[in-house]
């Protein structure tokens, strides 16, 4: 990777908030997959070191009169509100300086919502944004420049205003729809509202407002109304979550230009490898700036469906991007991770080399096994992939260990963003699955032509 992408932030942050992709997690306090018992407000601190720059707070009532973060759908143990905030605000600015949203799931009386307010008022201080920099009719967010060393809070501001019927829906879900004004107060951006489709919210909704979606509404907006949905993301940020305790495909949302899809870090998945692999770029700061044809949707009239395959549809001038060859040959591997140490047999490993971005752009190709050579296996198998969208496509050195009885063990990983990539010969520095880093790497060979 260049060493200028990942040690320094190098992309225009001040453009508005809605114009970058933002490293989310969601259900941050879990320390492990949902269902189990385990929790500890350090998940707090790993995802904040990690780059993430939104995490997820559920308060509930707690019987001193303390407010709590817990899971309501599970027996994980309650923290103190007032604790988990003394313990992550040391580290809300330690990997990066620009903004972090607490989004905070508010399931507390008015009396316990006082008390919120209060806790994040006296600790953060003066960092908790709670007066506006722009007036209310602004039309735009700040930037992550005009927000660096900021804490904003994401909520429900009030109780749904029903001047509309049609604004509720069965399957909307919101917090404790009493609001108290102390606490709502602090809900200057992003207040938590329901998704509606383009020519709603045109009309109703302000950029100081954040819809969410889910999976299953993404997939229906998208198919419905595609130059609808993007250009919802122009002047909002939007955000996705799951629609189960799984990680969605970021992949999806951000071809439409959503800014916020909420991950479980605690989900050792290949969906986690692709946020991890974005957000290693632009000094690993949590924002990534979206490409022109995402931010000025009018001019560019880009559809990510109209690009399925190869041959669906040549790129629109107005579209910025110019299509690459990418050569890489996978030459050898270097003390490769065994999936299970206390295994005694030798591992068989082979290489997925695969690319994910526009769908046109999405390939996989892998090596042979060596069998029995974890150590030093040797390859020197050249693959090559078109890509018509460099500037959204990630590249994915996937290493497994062959067994003919059974599944084949994911060893160890890494990827990136083709815009980083160096050309030449490389070595490739692997992670395990909960992206540990190891002494395992790849030696390749890179070239990058532009067709």
């Amino acid at each position: 990777m260049q060493p200028w992408c990942s040690r320094r932030t190098y992309q225009d942050m001040t453009r508005p908030l809605s114009d970058y992709f933002i490293n989310a997690s969601h259900n941050t306090y879990l320390f492990d997959n949902h269902g189990n018992d385990k929790n500890n407000p350090e998940v707090y601190n790993q995802a904040l070191r990690a780059g993430c720059r939104v995490i997820e707070i559920d308060c509930y009532d707690g019987h001193d009169g303390q407010p709590v973060v817990k899971h309501e759908y599970s027996s994980v143990k309650a923290y103190p509100f007032e604790s988990v905030i003394h313990f992550i605000e040391p580290n809300l600015f330690k990997t990066s300086p620009y903004p972090v949203i607490l989004s905070i799931e508010n399931h507390c009386s008015i009396k316990q919502q006082k008390e919120i307010a209060r806790i994040l008022k006296e600790i953060l201080g003066n960092r908790l944004i709670t007066e506006p920099p722009l007036s209310k009719s602004s039309w735009m967010l700040p930037s992550p420049e005009n927000l660096k060393h900021k804490v904003l809070v994401r909520s429900i501001k009030s109780s749904v205003p029903i001047k509309d019927s049609k604004l509720l829906k069965k399957n909307d879900k919101f917090d404790n729809p009493i609001v108290n004004n102390g606490i709502s107060d602090l809900f200057i951006y992003l207040e938590n509202v329901p998704f509606r489709d383009y020519n709603y919210t045109k009309d109703h909704y302000m950029c100081l407002q954040l819809p969410s979606l889910s999976e299953k509404e993404f997939k229906q907006a998208s198919h419905c109304d595609p130059f609808g949905l993007i250009k919802q993301t122009r002047k909002c940020l939007l955000r996705i979550h799951s629609d189960n305790s799984n990680n969605p495909n970021p992949i999806d949302p951000w071809n439409f230009g959503i800014q916020i899809v909420a991950v479980n870090y605690q989900n050792n998945d290949s969906f986690m490898e692709l946020c991890h692999g974005k957000f290693l770029d632009n000094g690993k700061c949590g924002y990534i700036l979206k490409p022109n044809y995402l931010m000025h949707s009018d001019k560019a009239k880009f559809n990510p469906l109209d690009y399925l395959i190869k041959s669906s549809n040549k790129i629109s001038k107005n579209i910025l991007e110019y299509p690459q060859r990418l050569i890489i040959t996978i030459i050898s591997g270097q003390f490769l991770y065994r999936s299970n140490r206390n295994k005694n047999d030798i591992s068989n490993p082979y290489v997925v080399v695969s690319t994910h971005g526009i769908v046109c752009d999405k390939q996989i190709q892998k090596t042979k096994f060596i069998q029995n050579n974890g150590l030093n296996p040797l390859w020197n198998e050249t693959f090559e992939f078109e890509i018509s969208f460099p500037q959204m496509c990630l590249i994915c050195f996937d290493v497994y260990d062959y067994d003919i009885y059974s599944h084949d063990d994911h060893l160890a990983y890494f990827c990136l963003p083709l815009t980083t990539i160096q050309t030449g010969y490389r070595h490739i520095y692997l992670r395990t699955k909960d992206r540990d880093s190891t002494y395992s790497s790849l030696f390749v060979h890179v070239v990058i032509e532009n067709t």
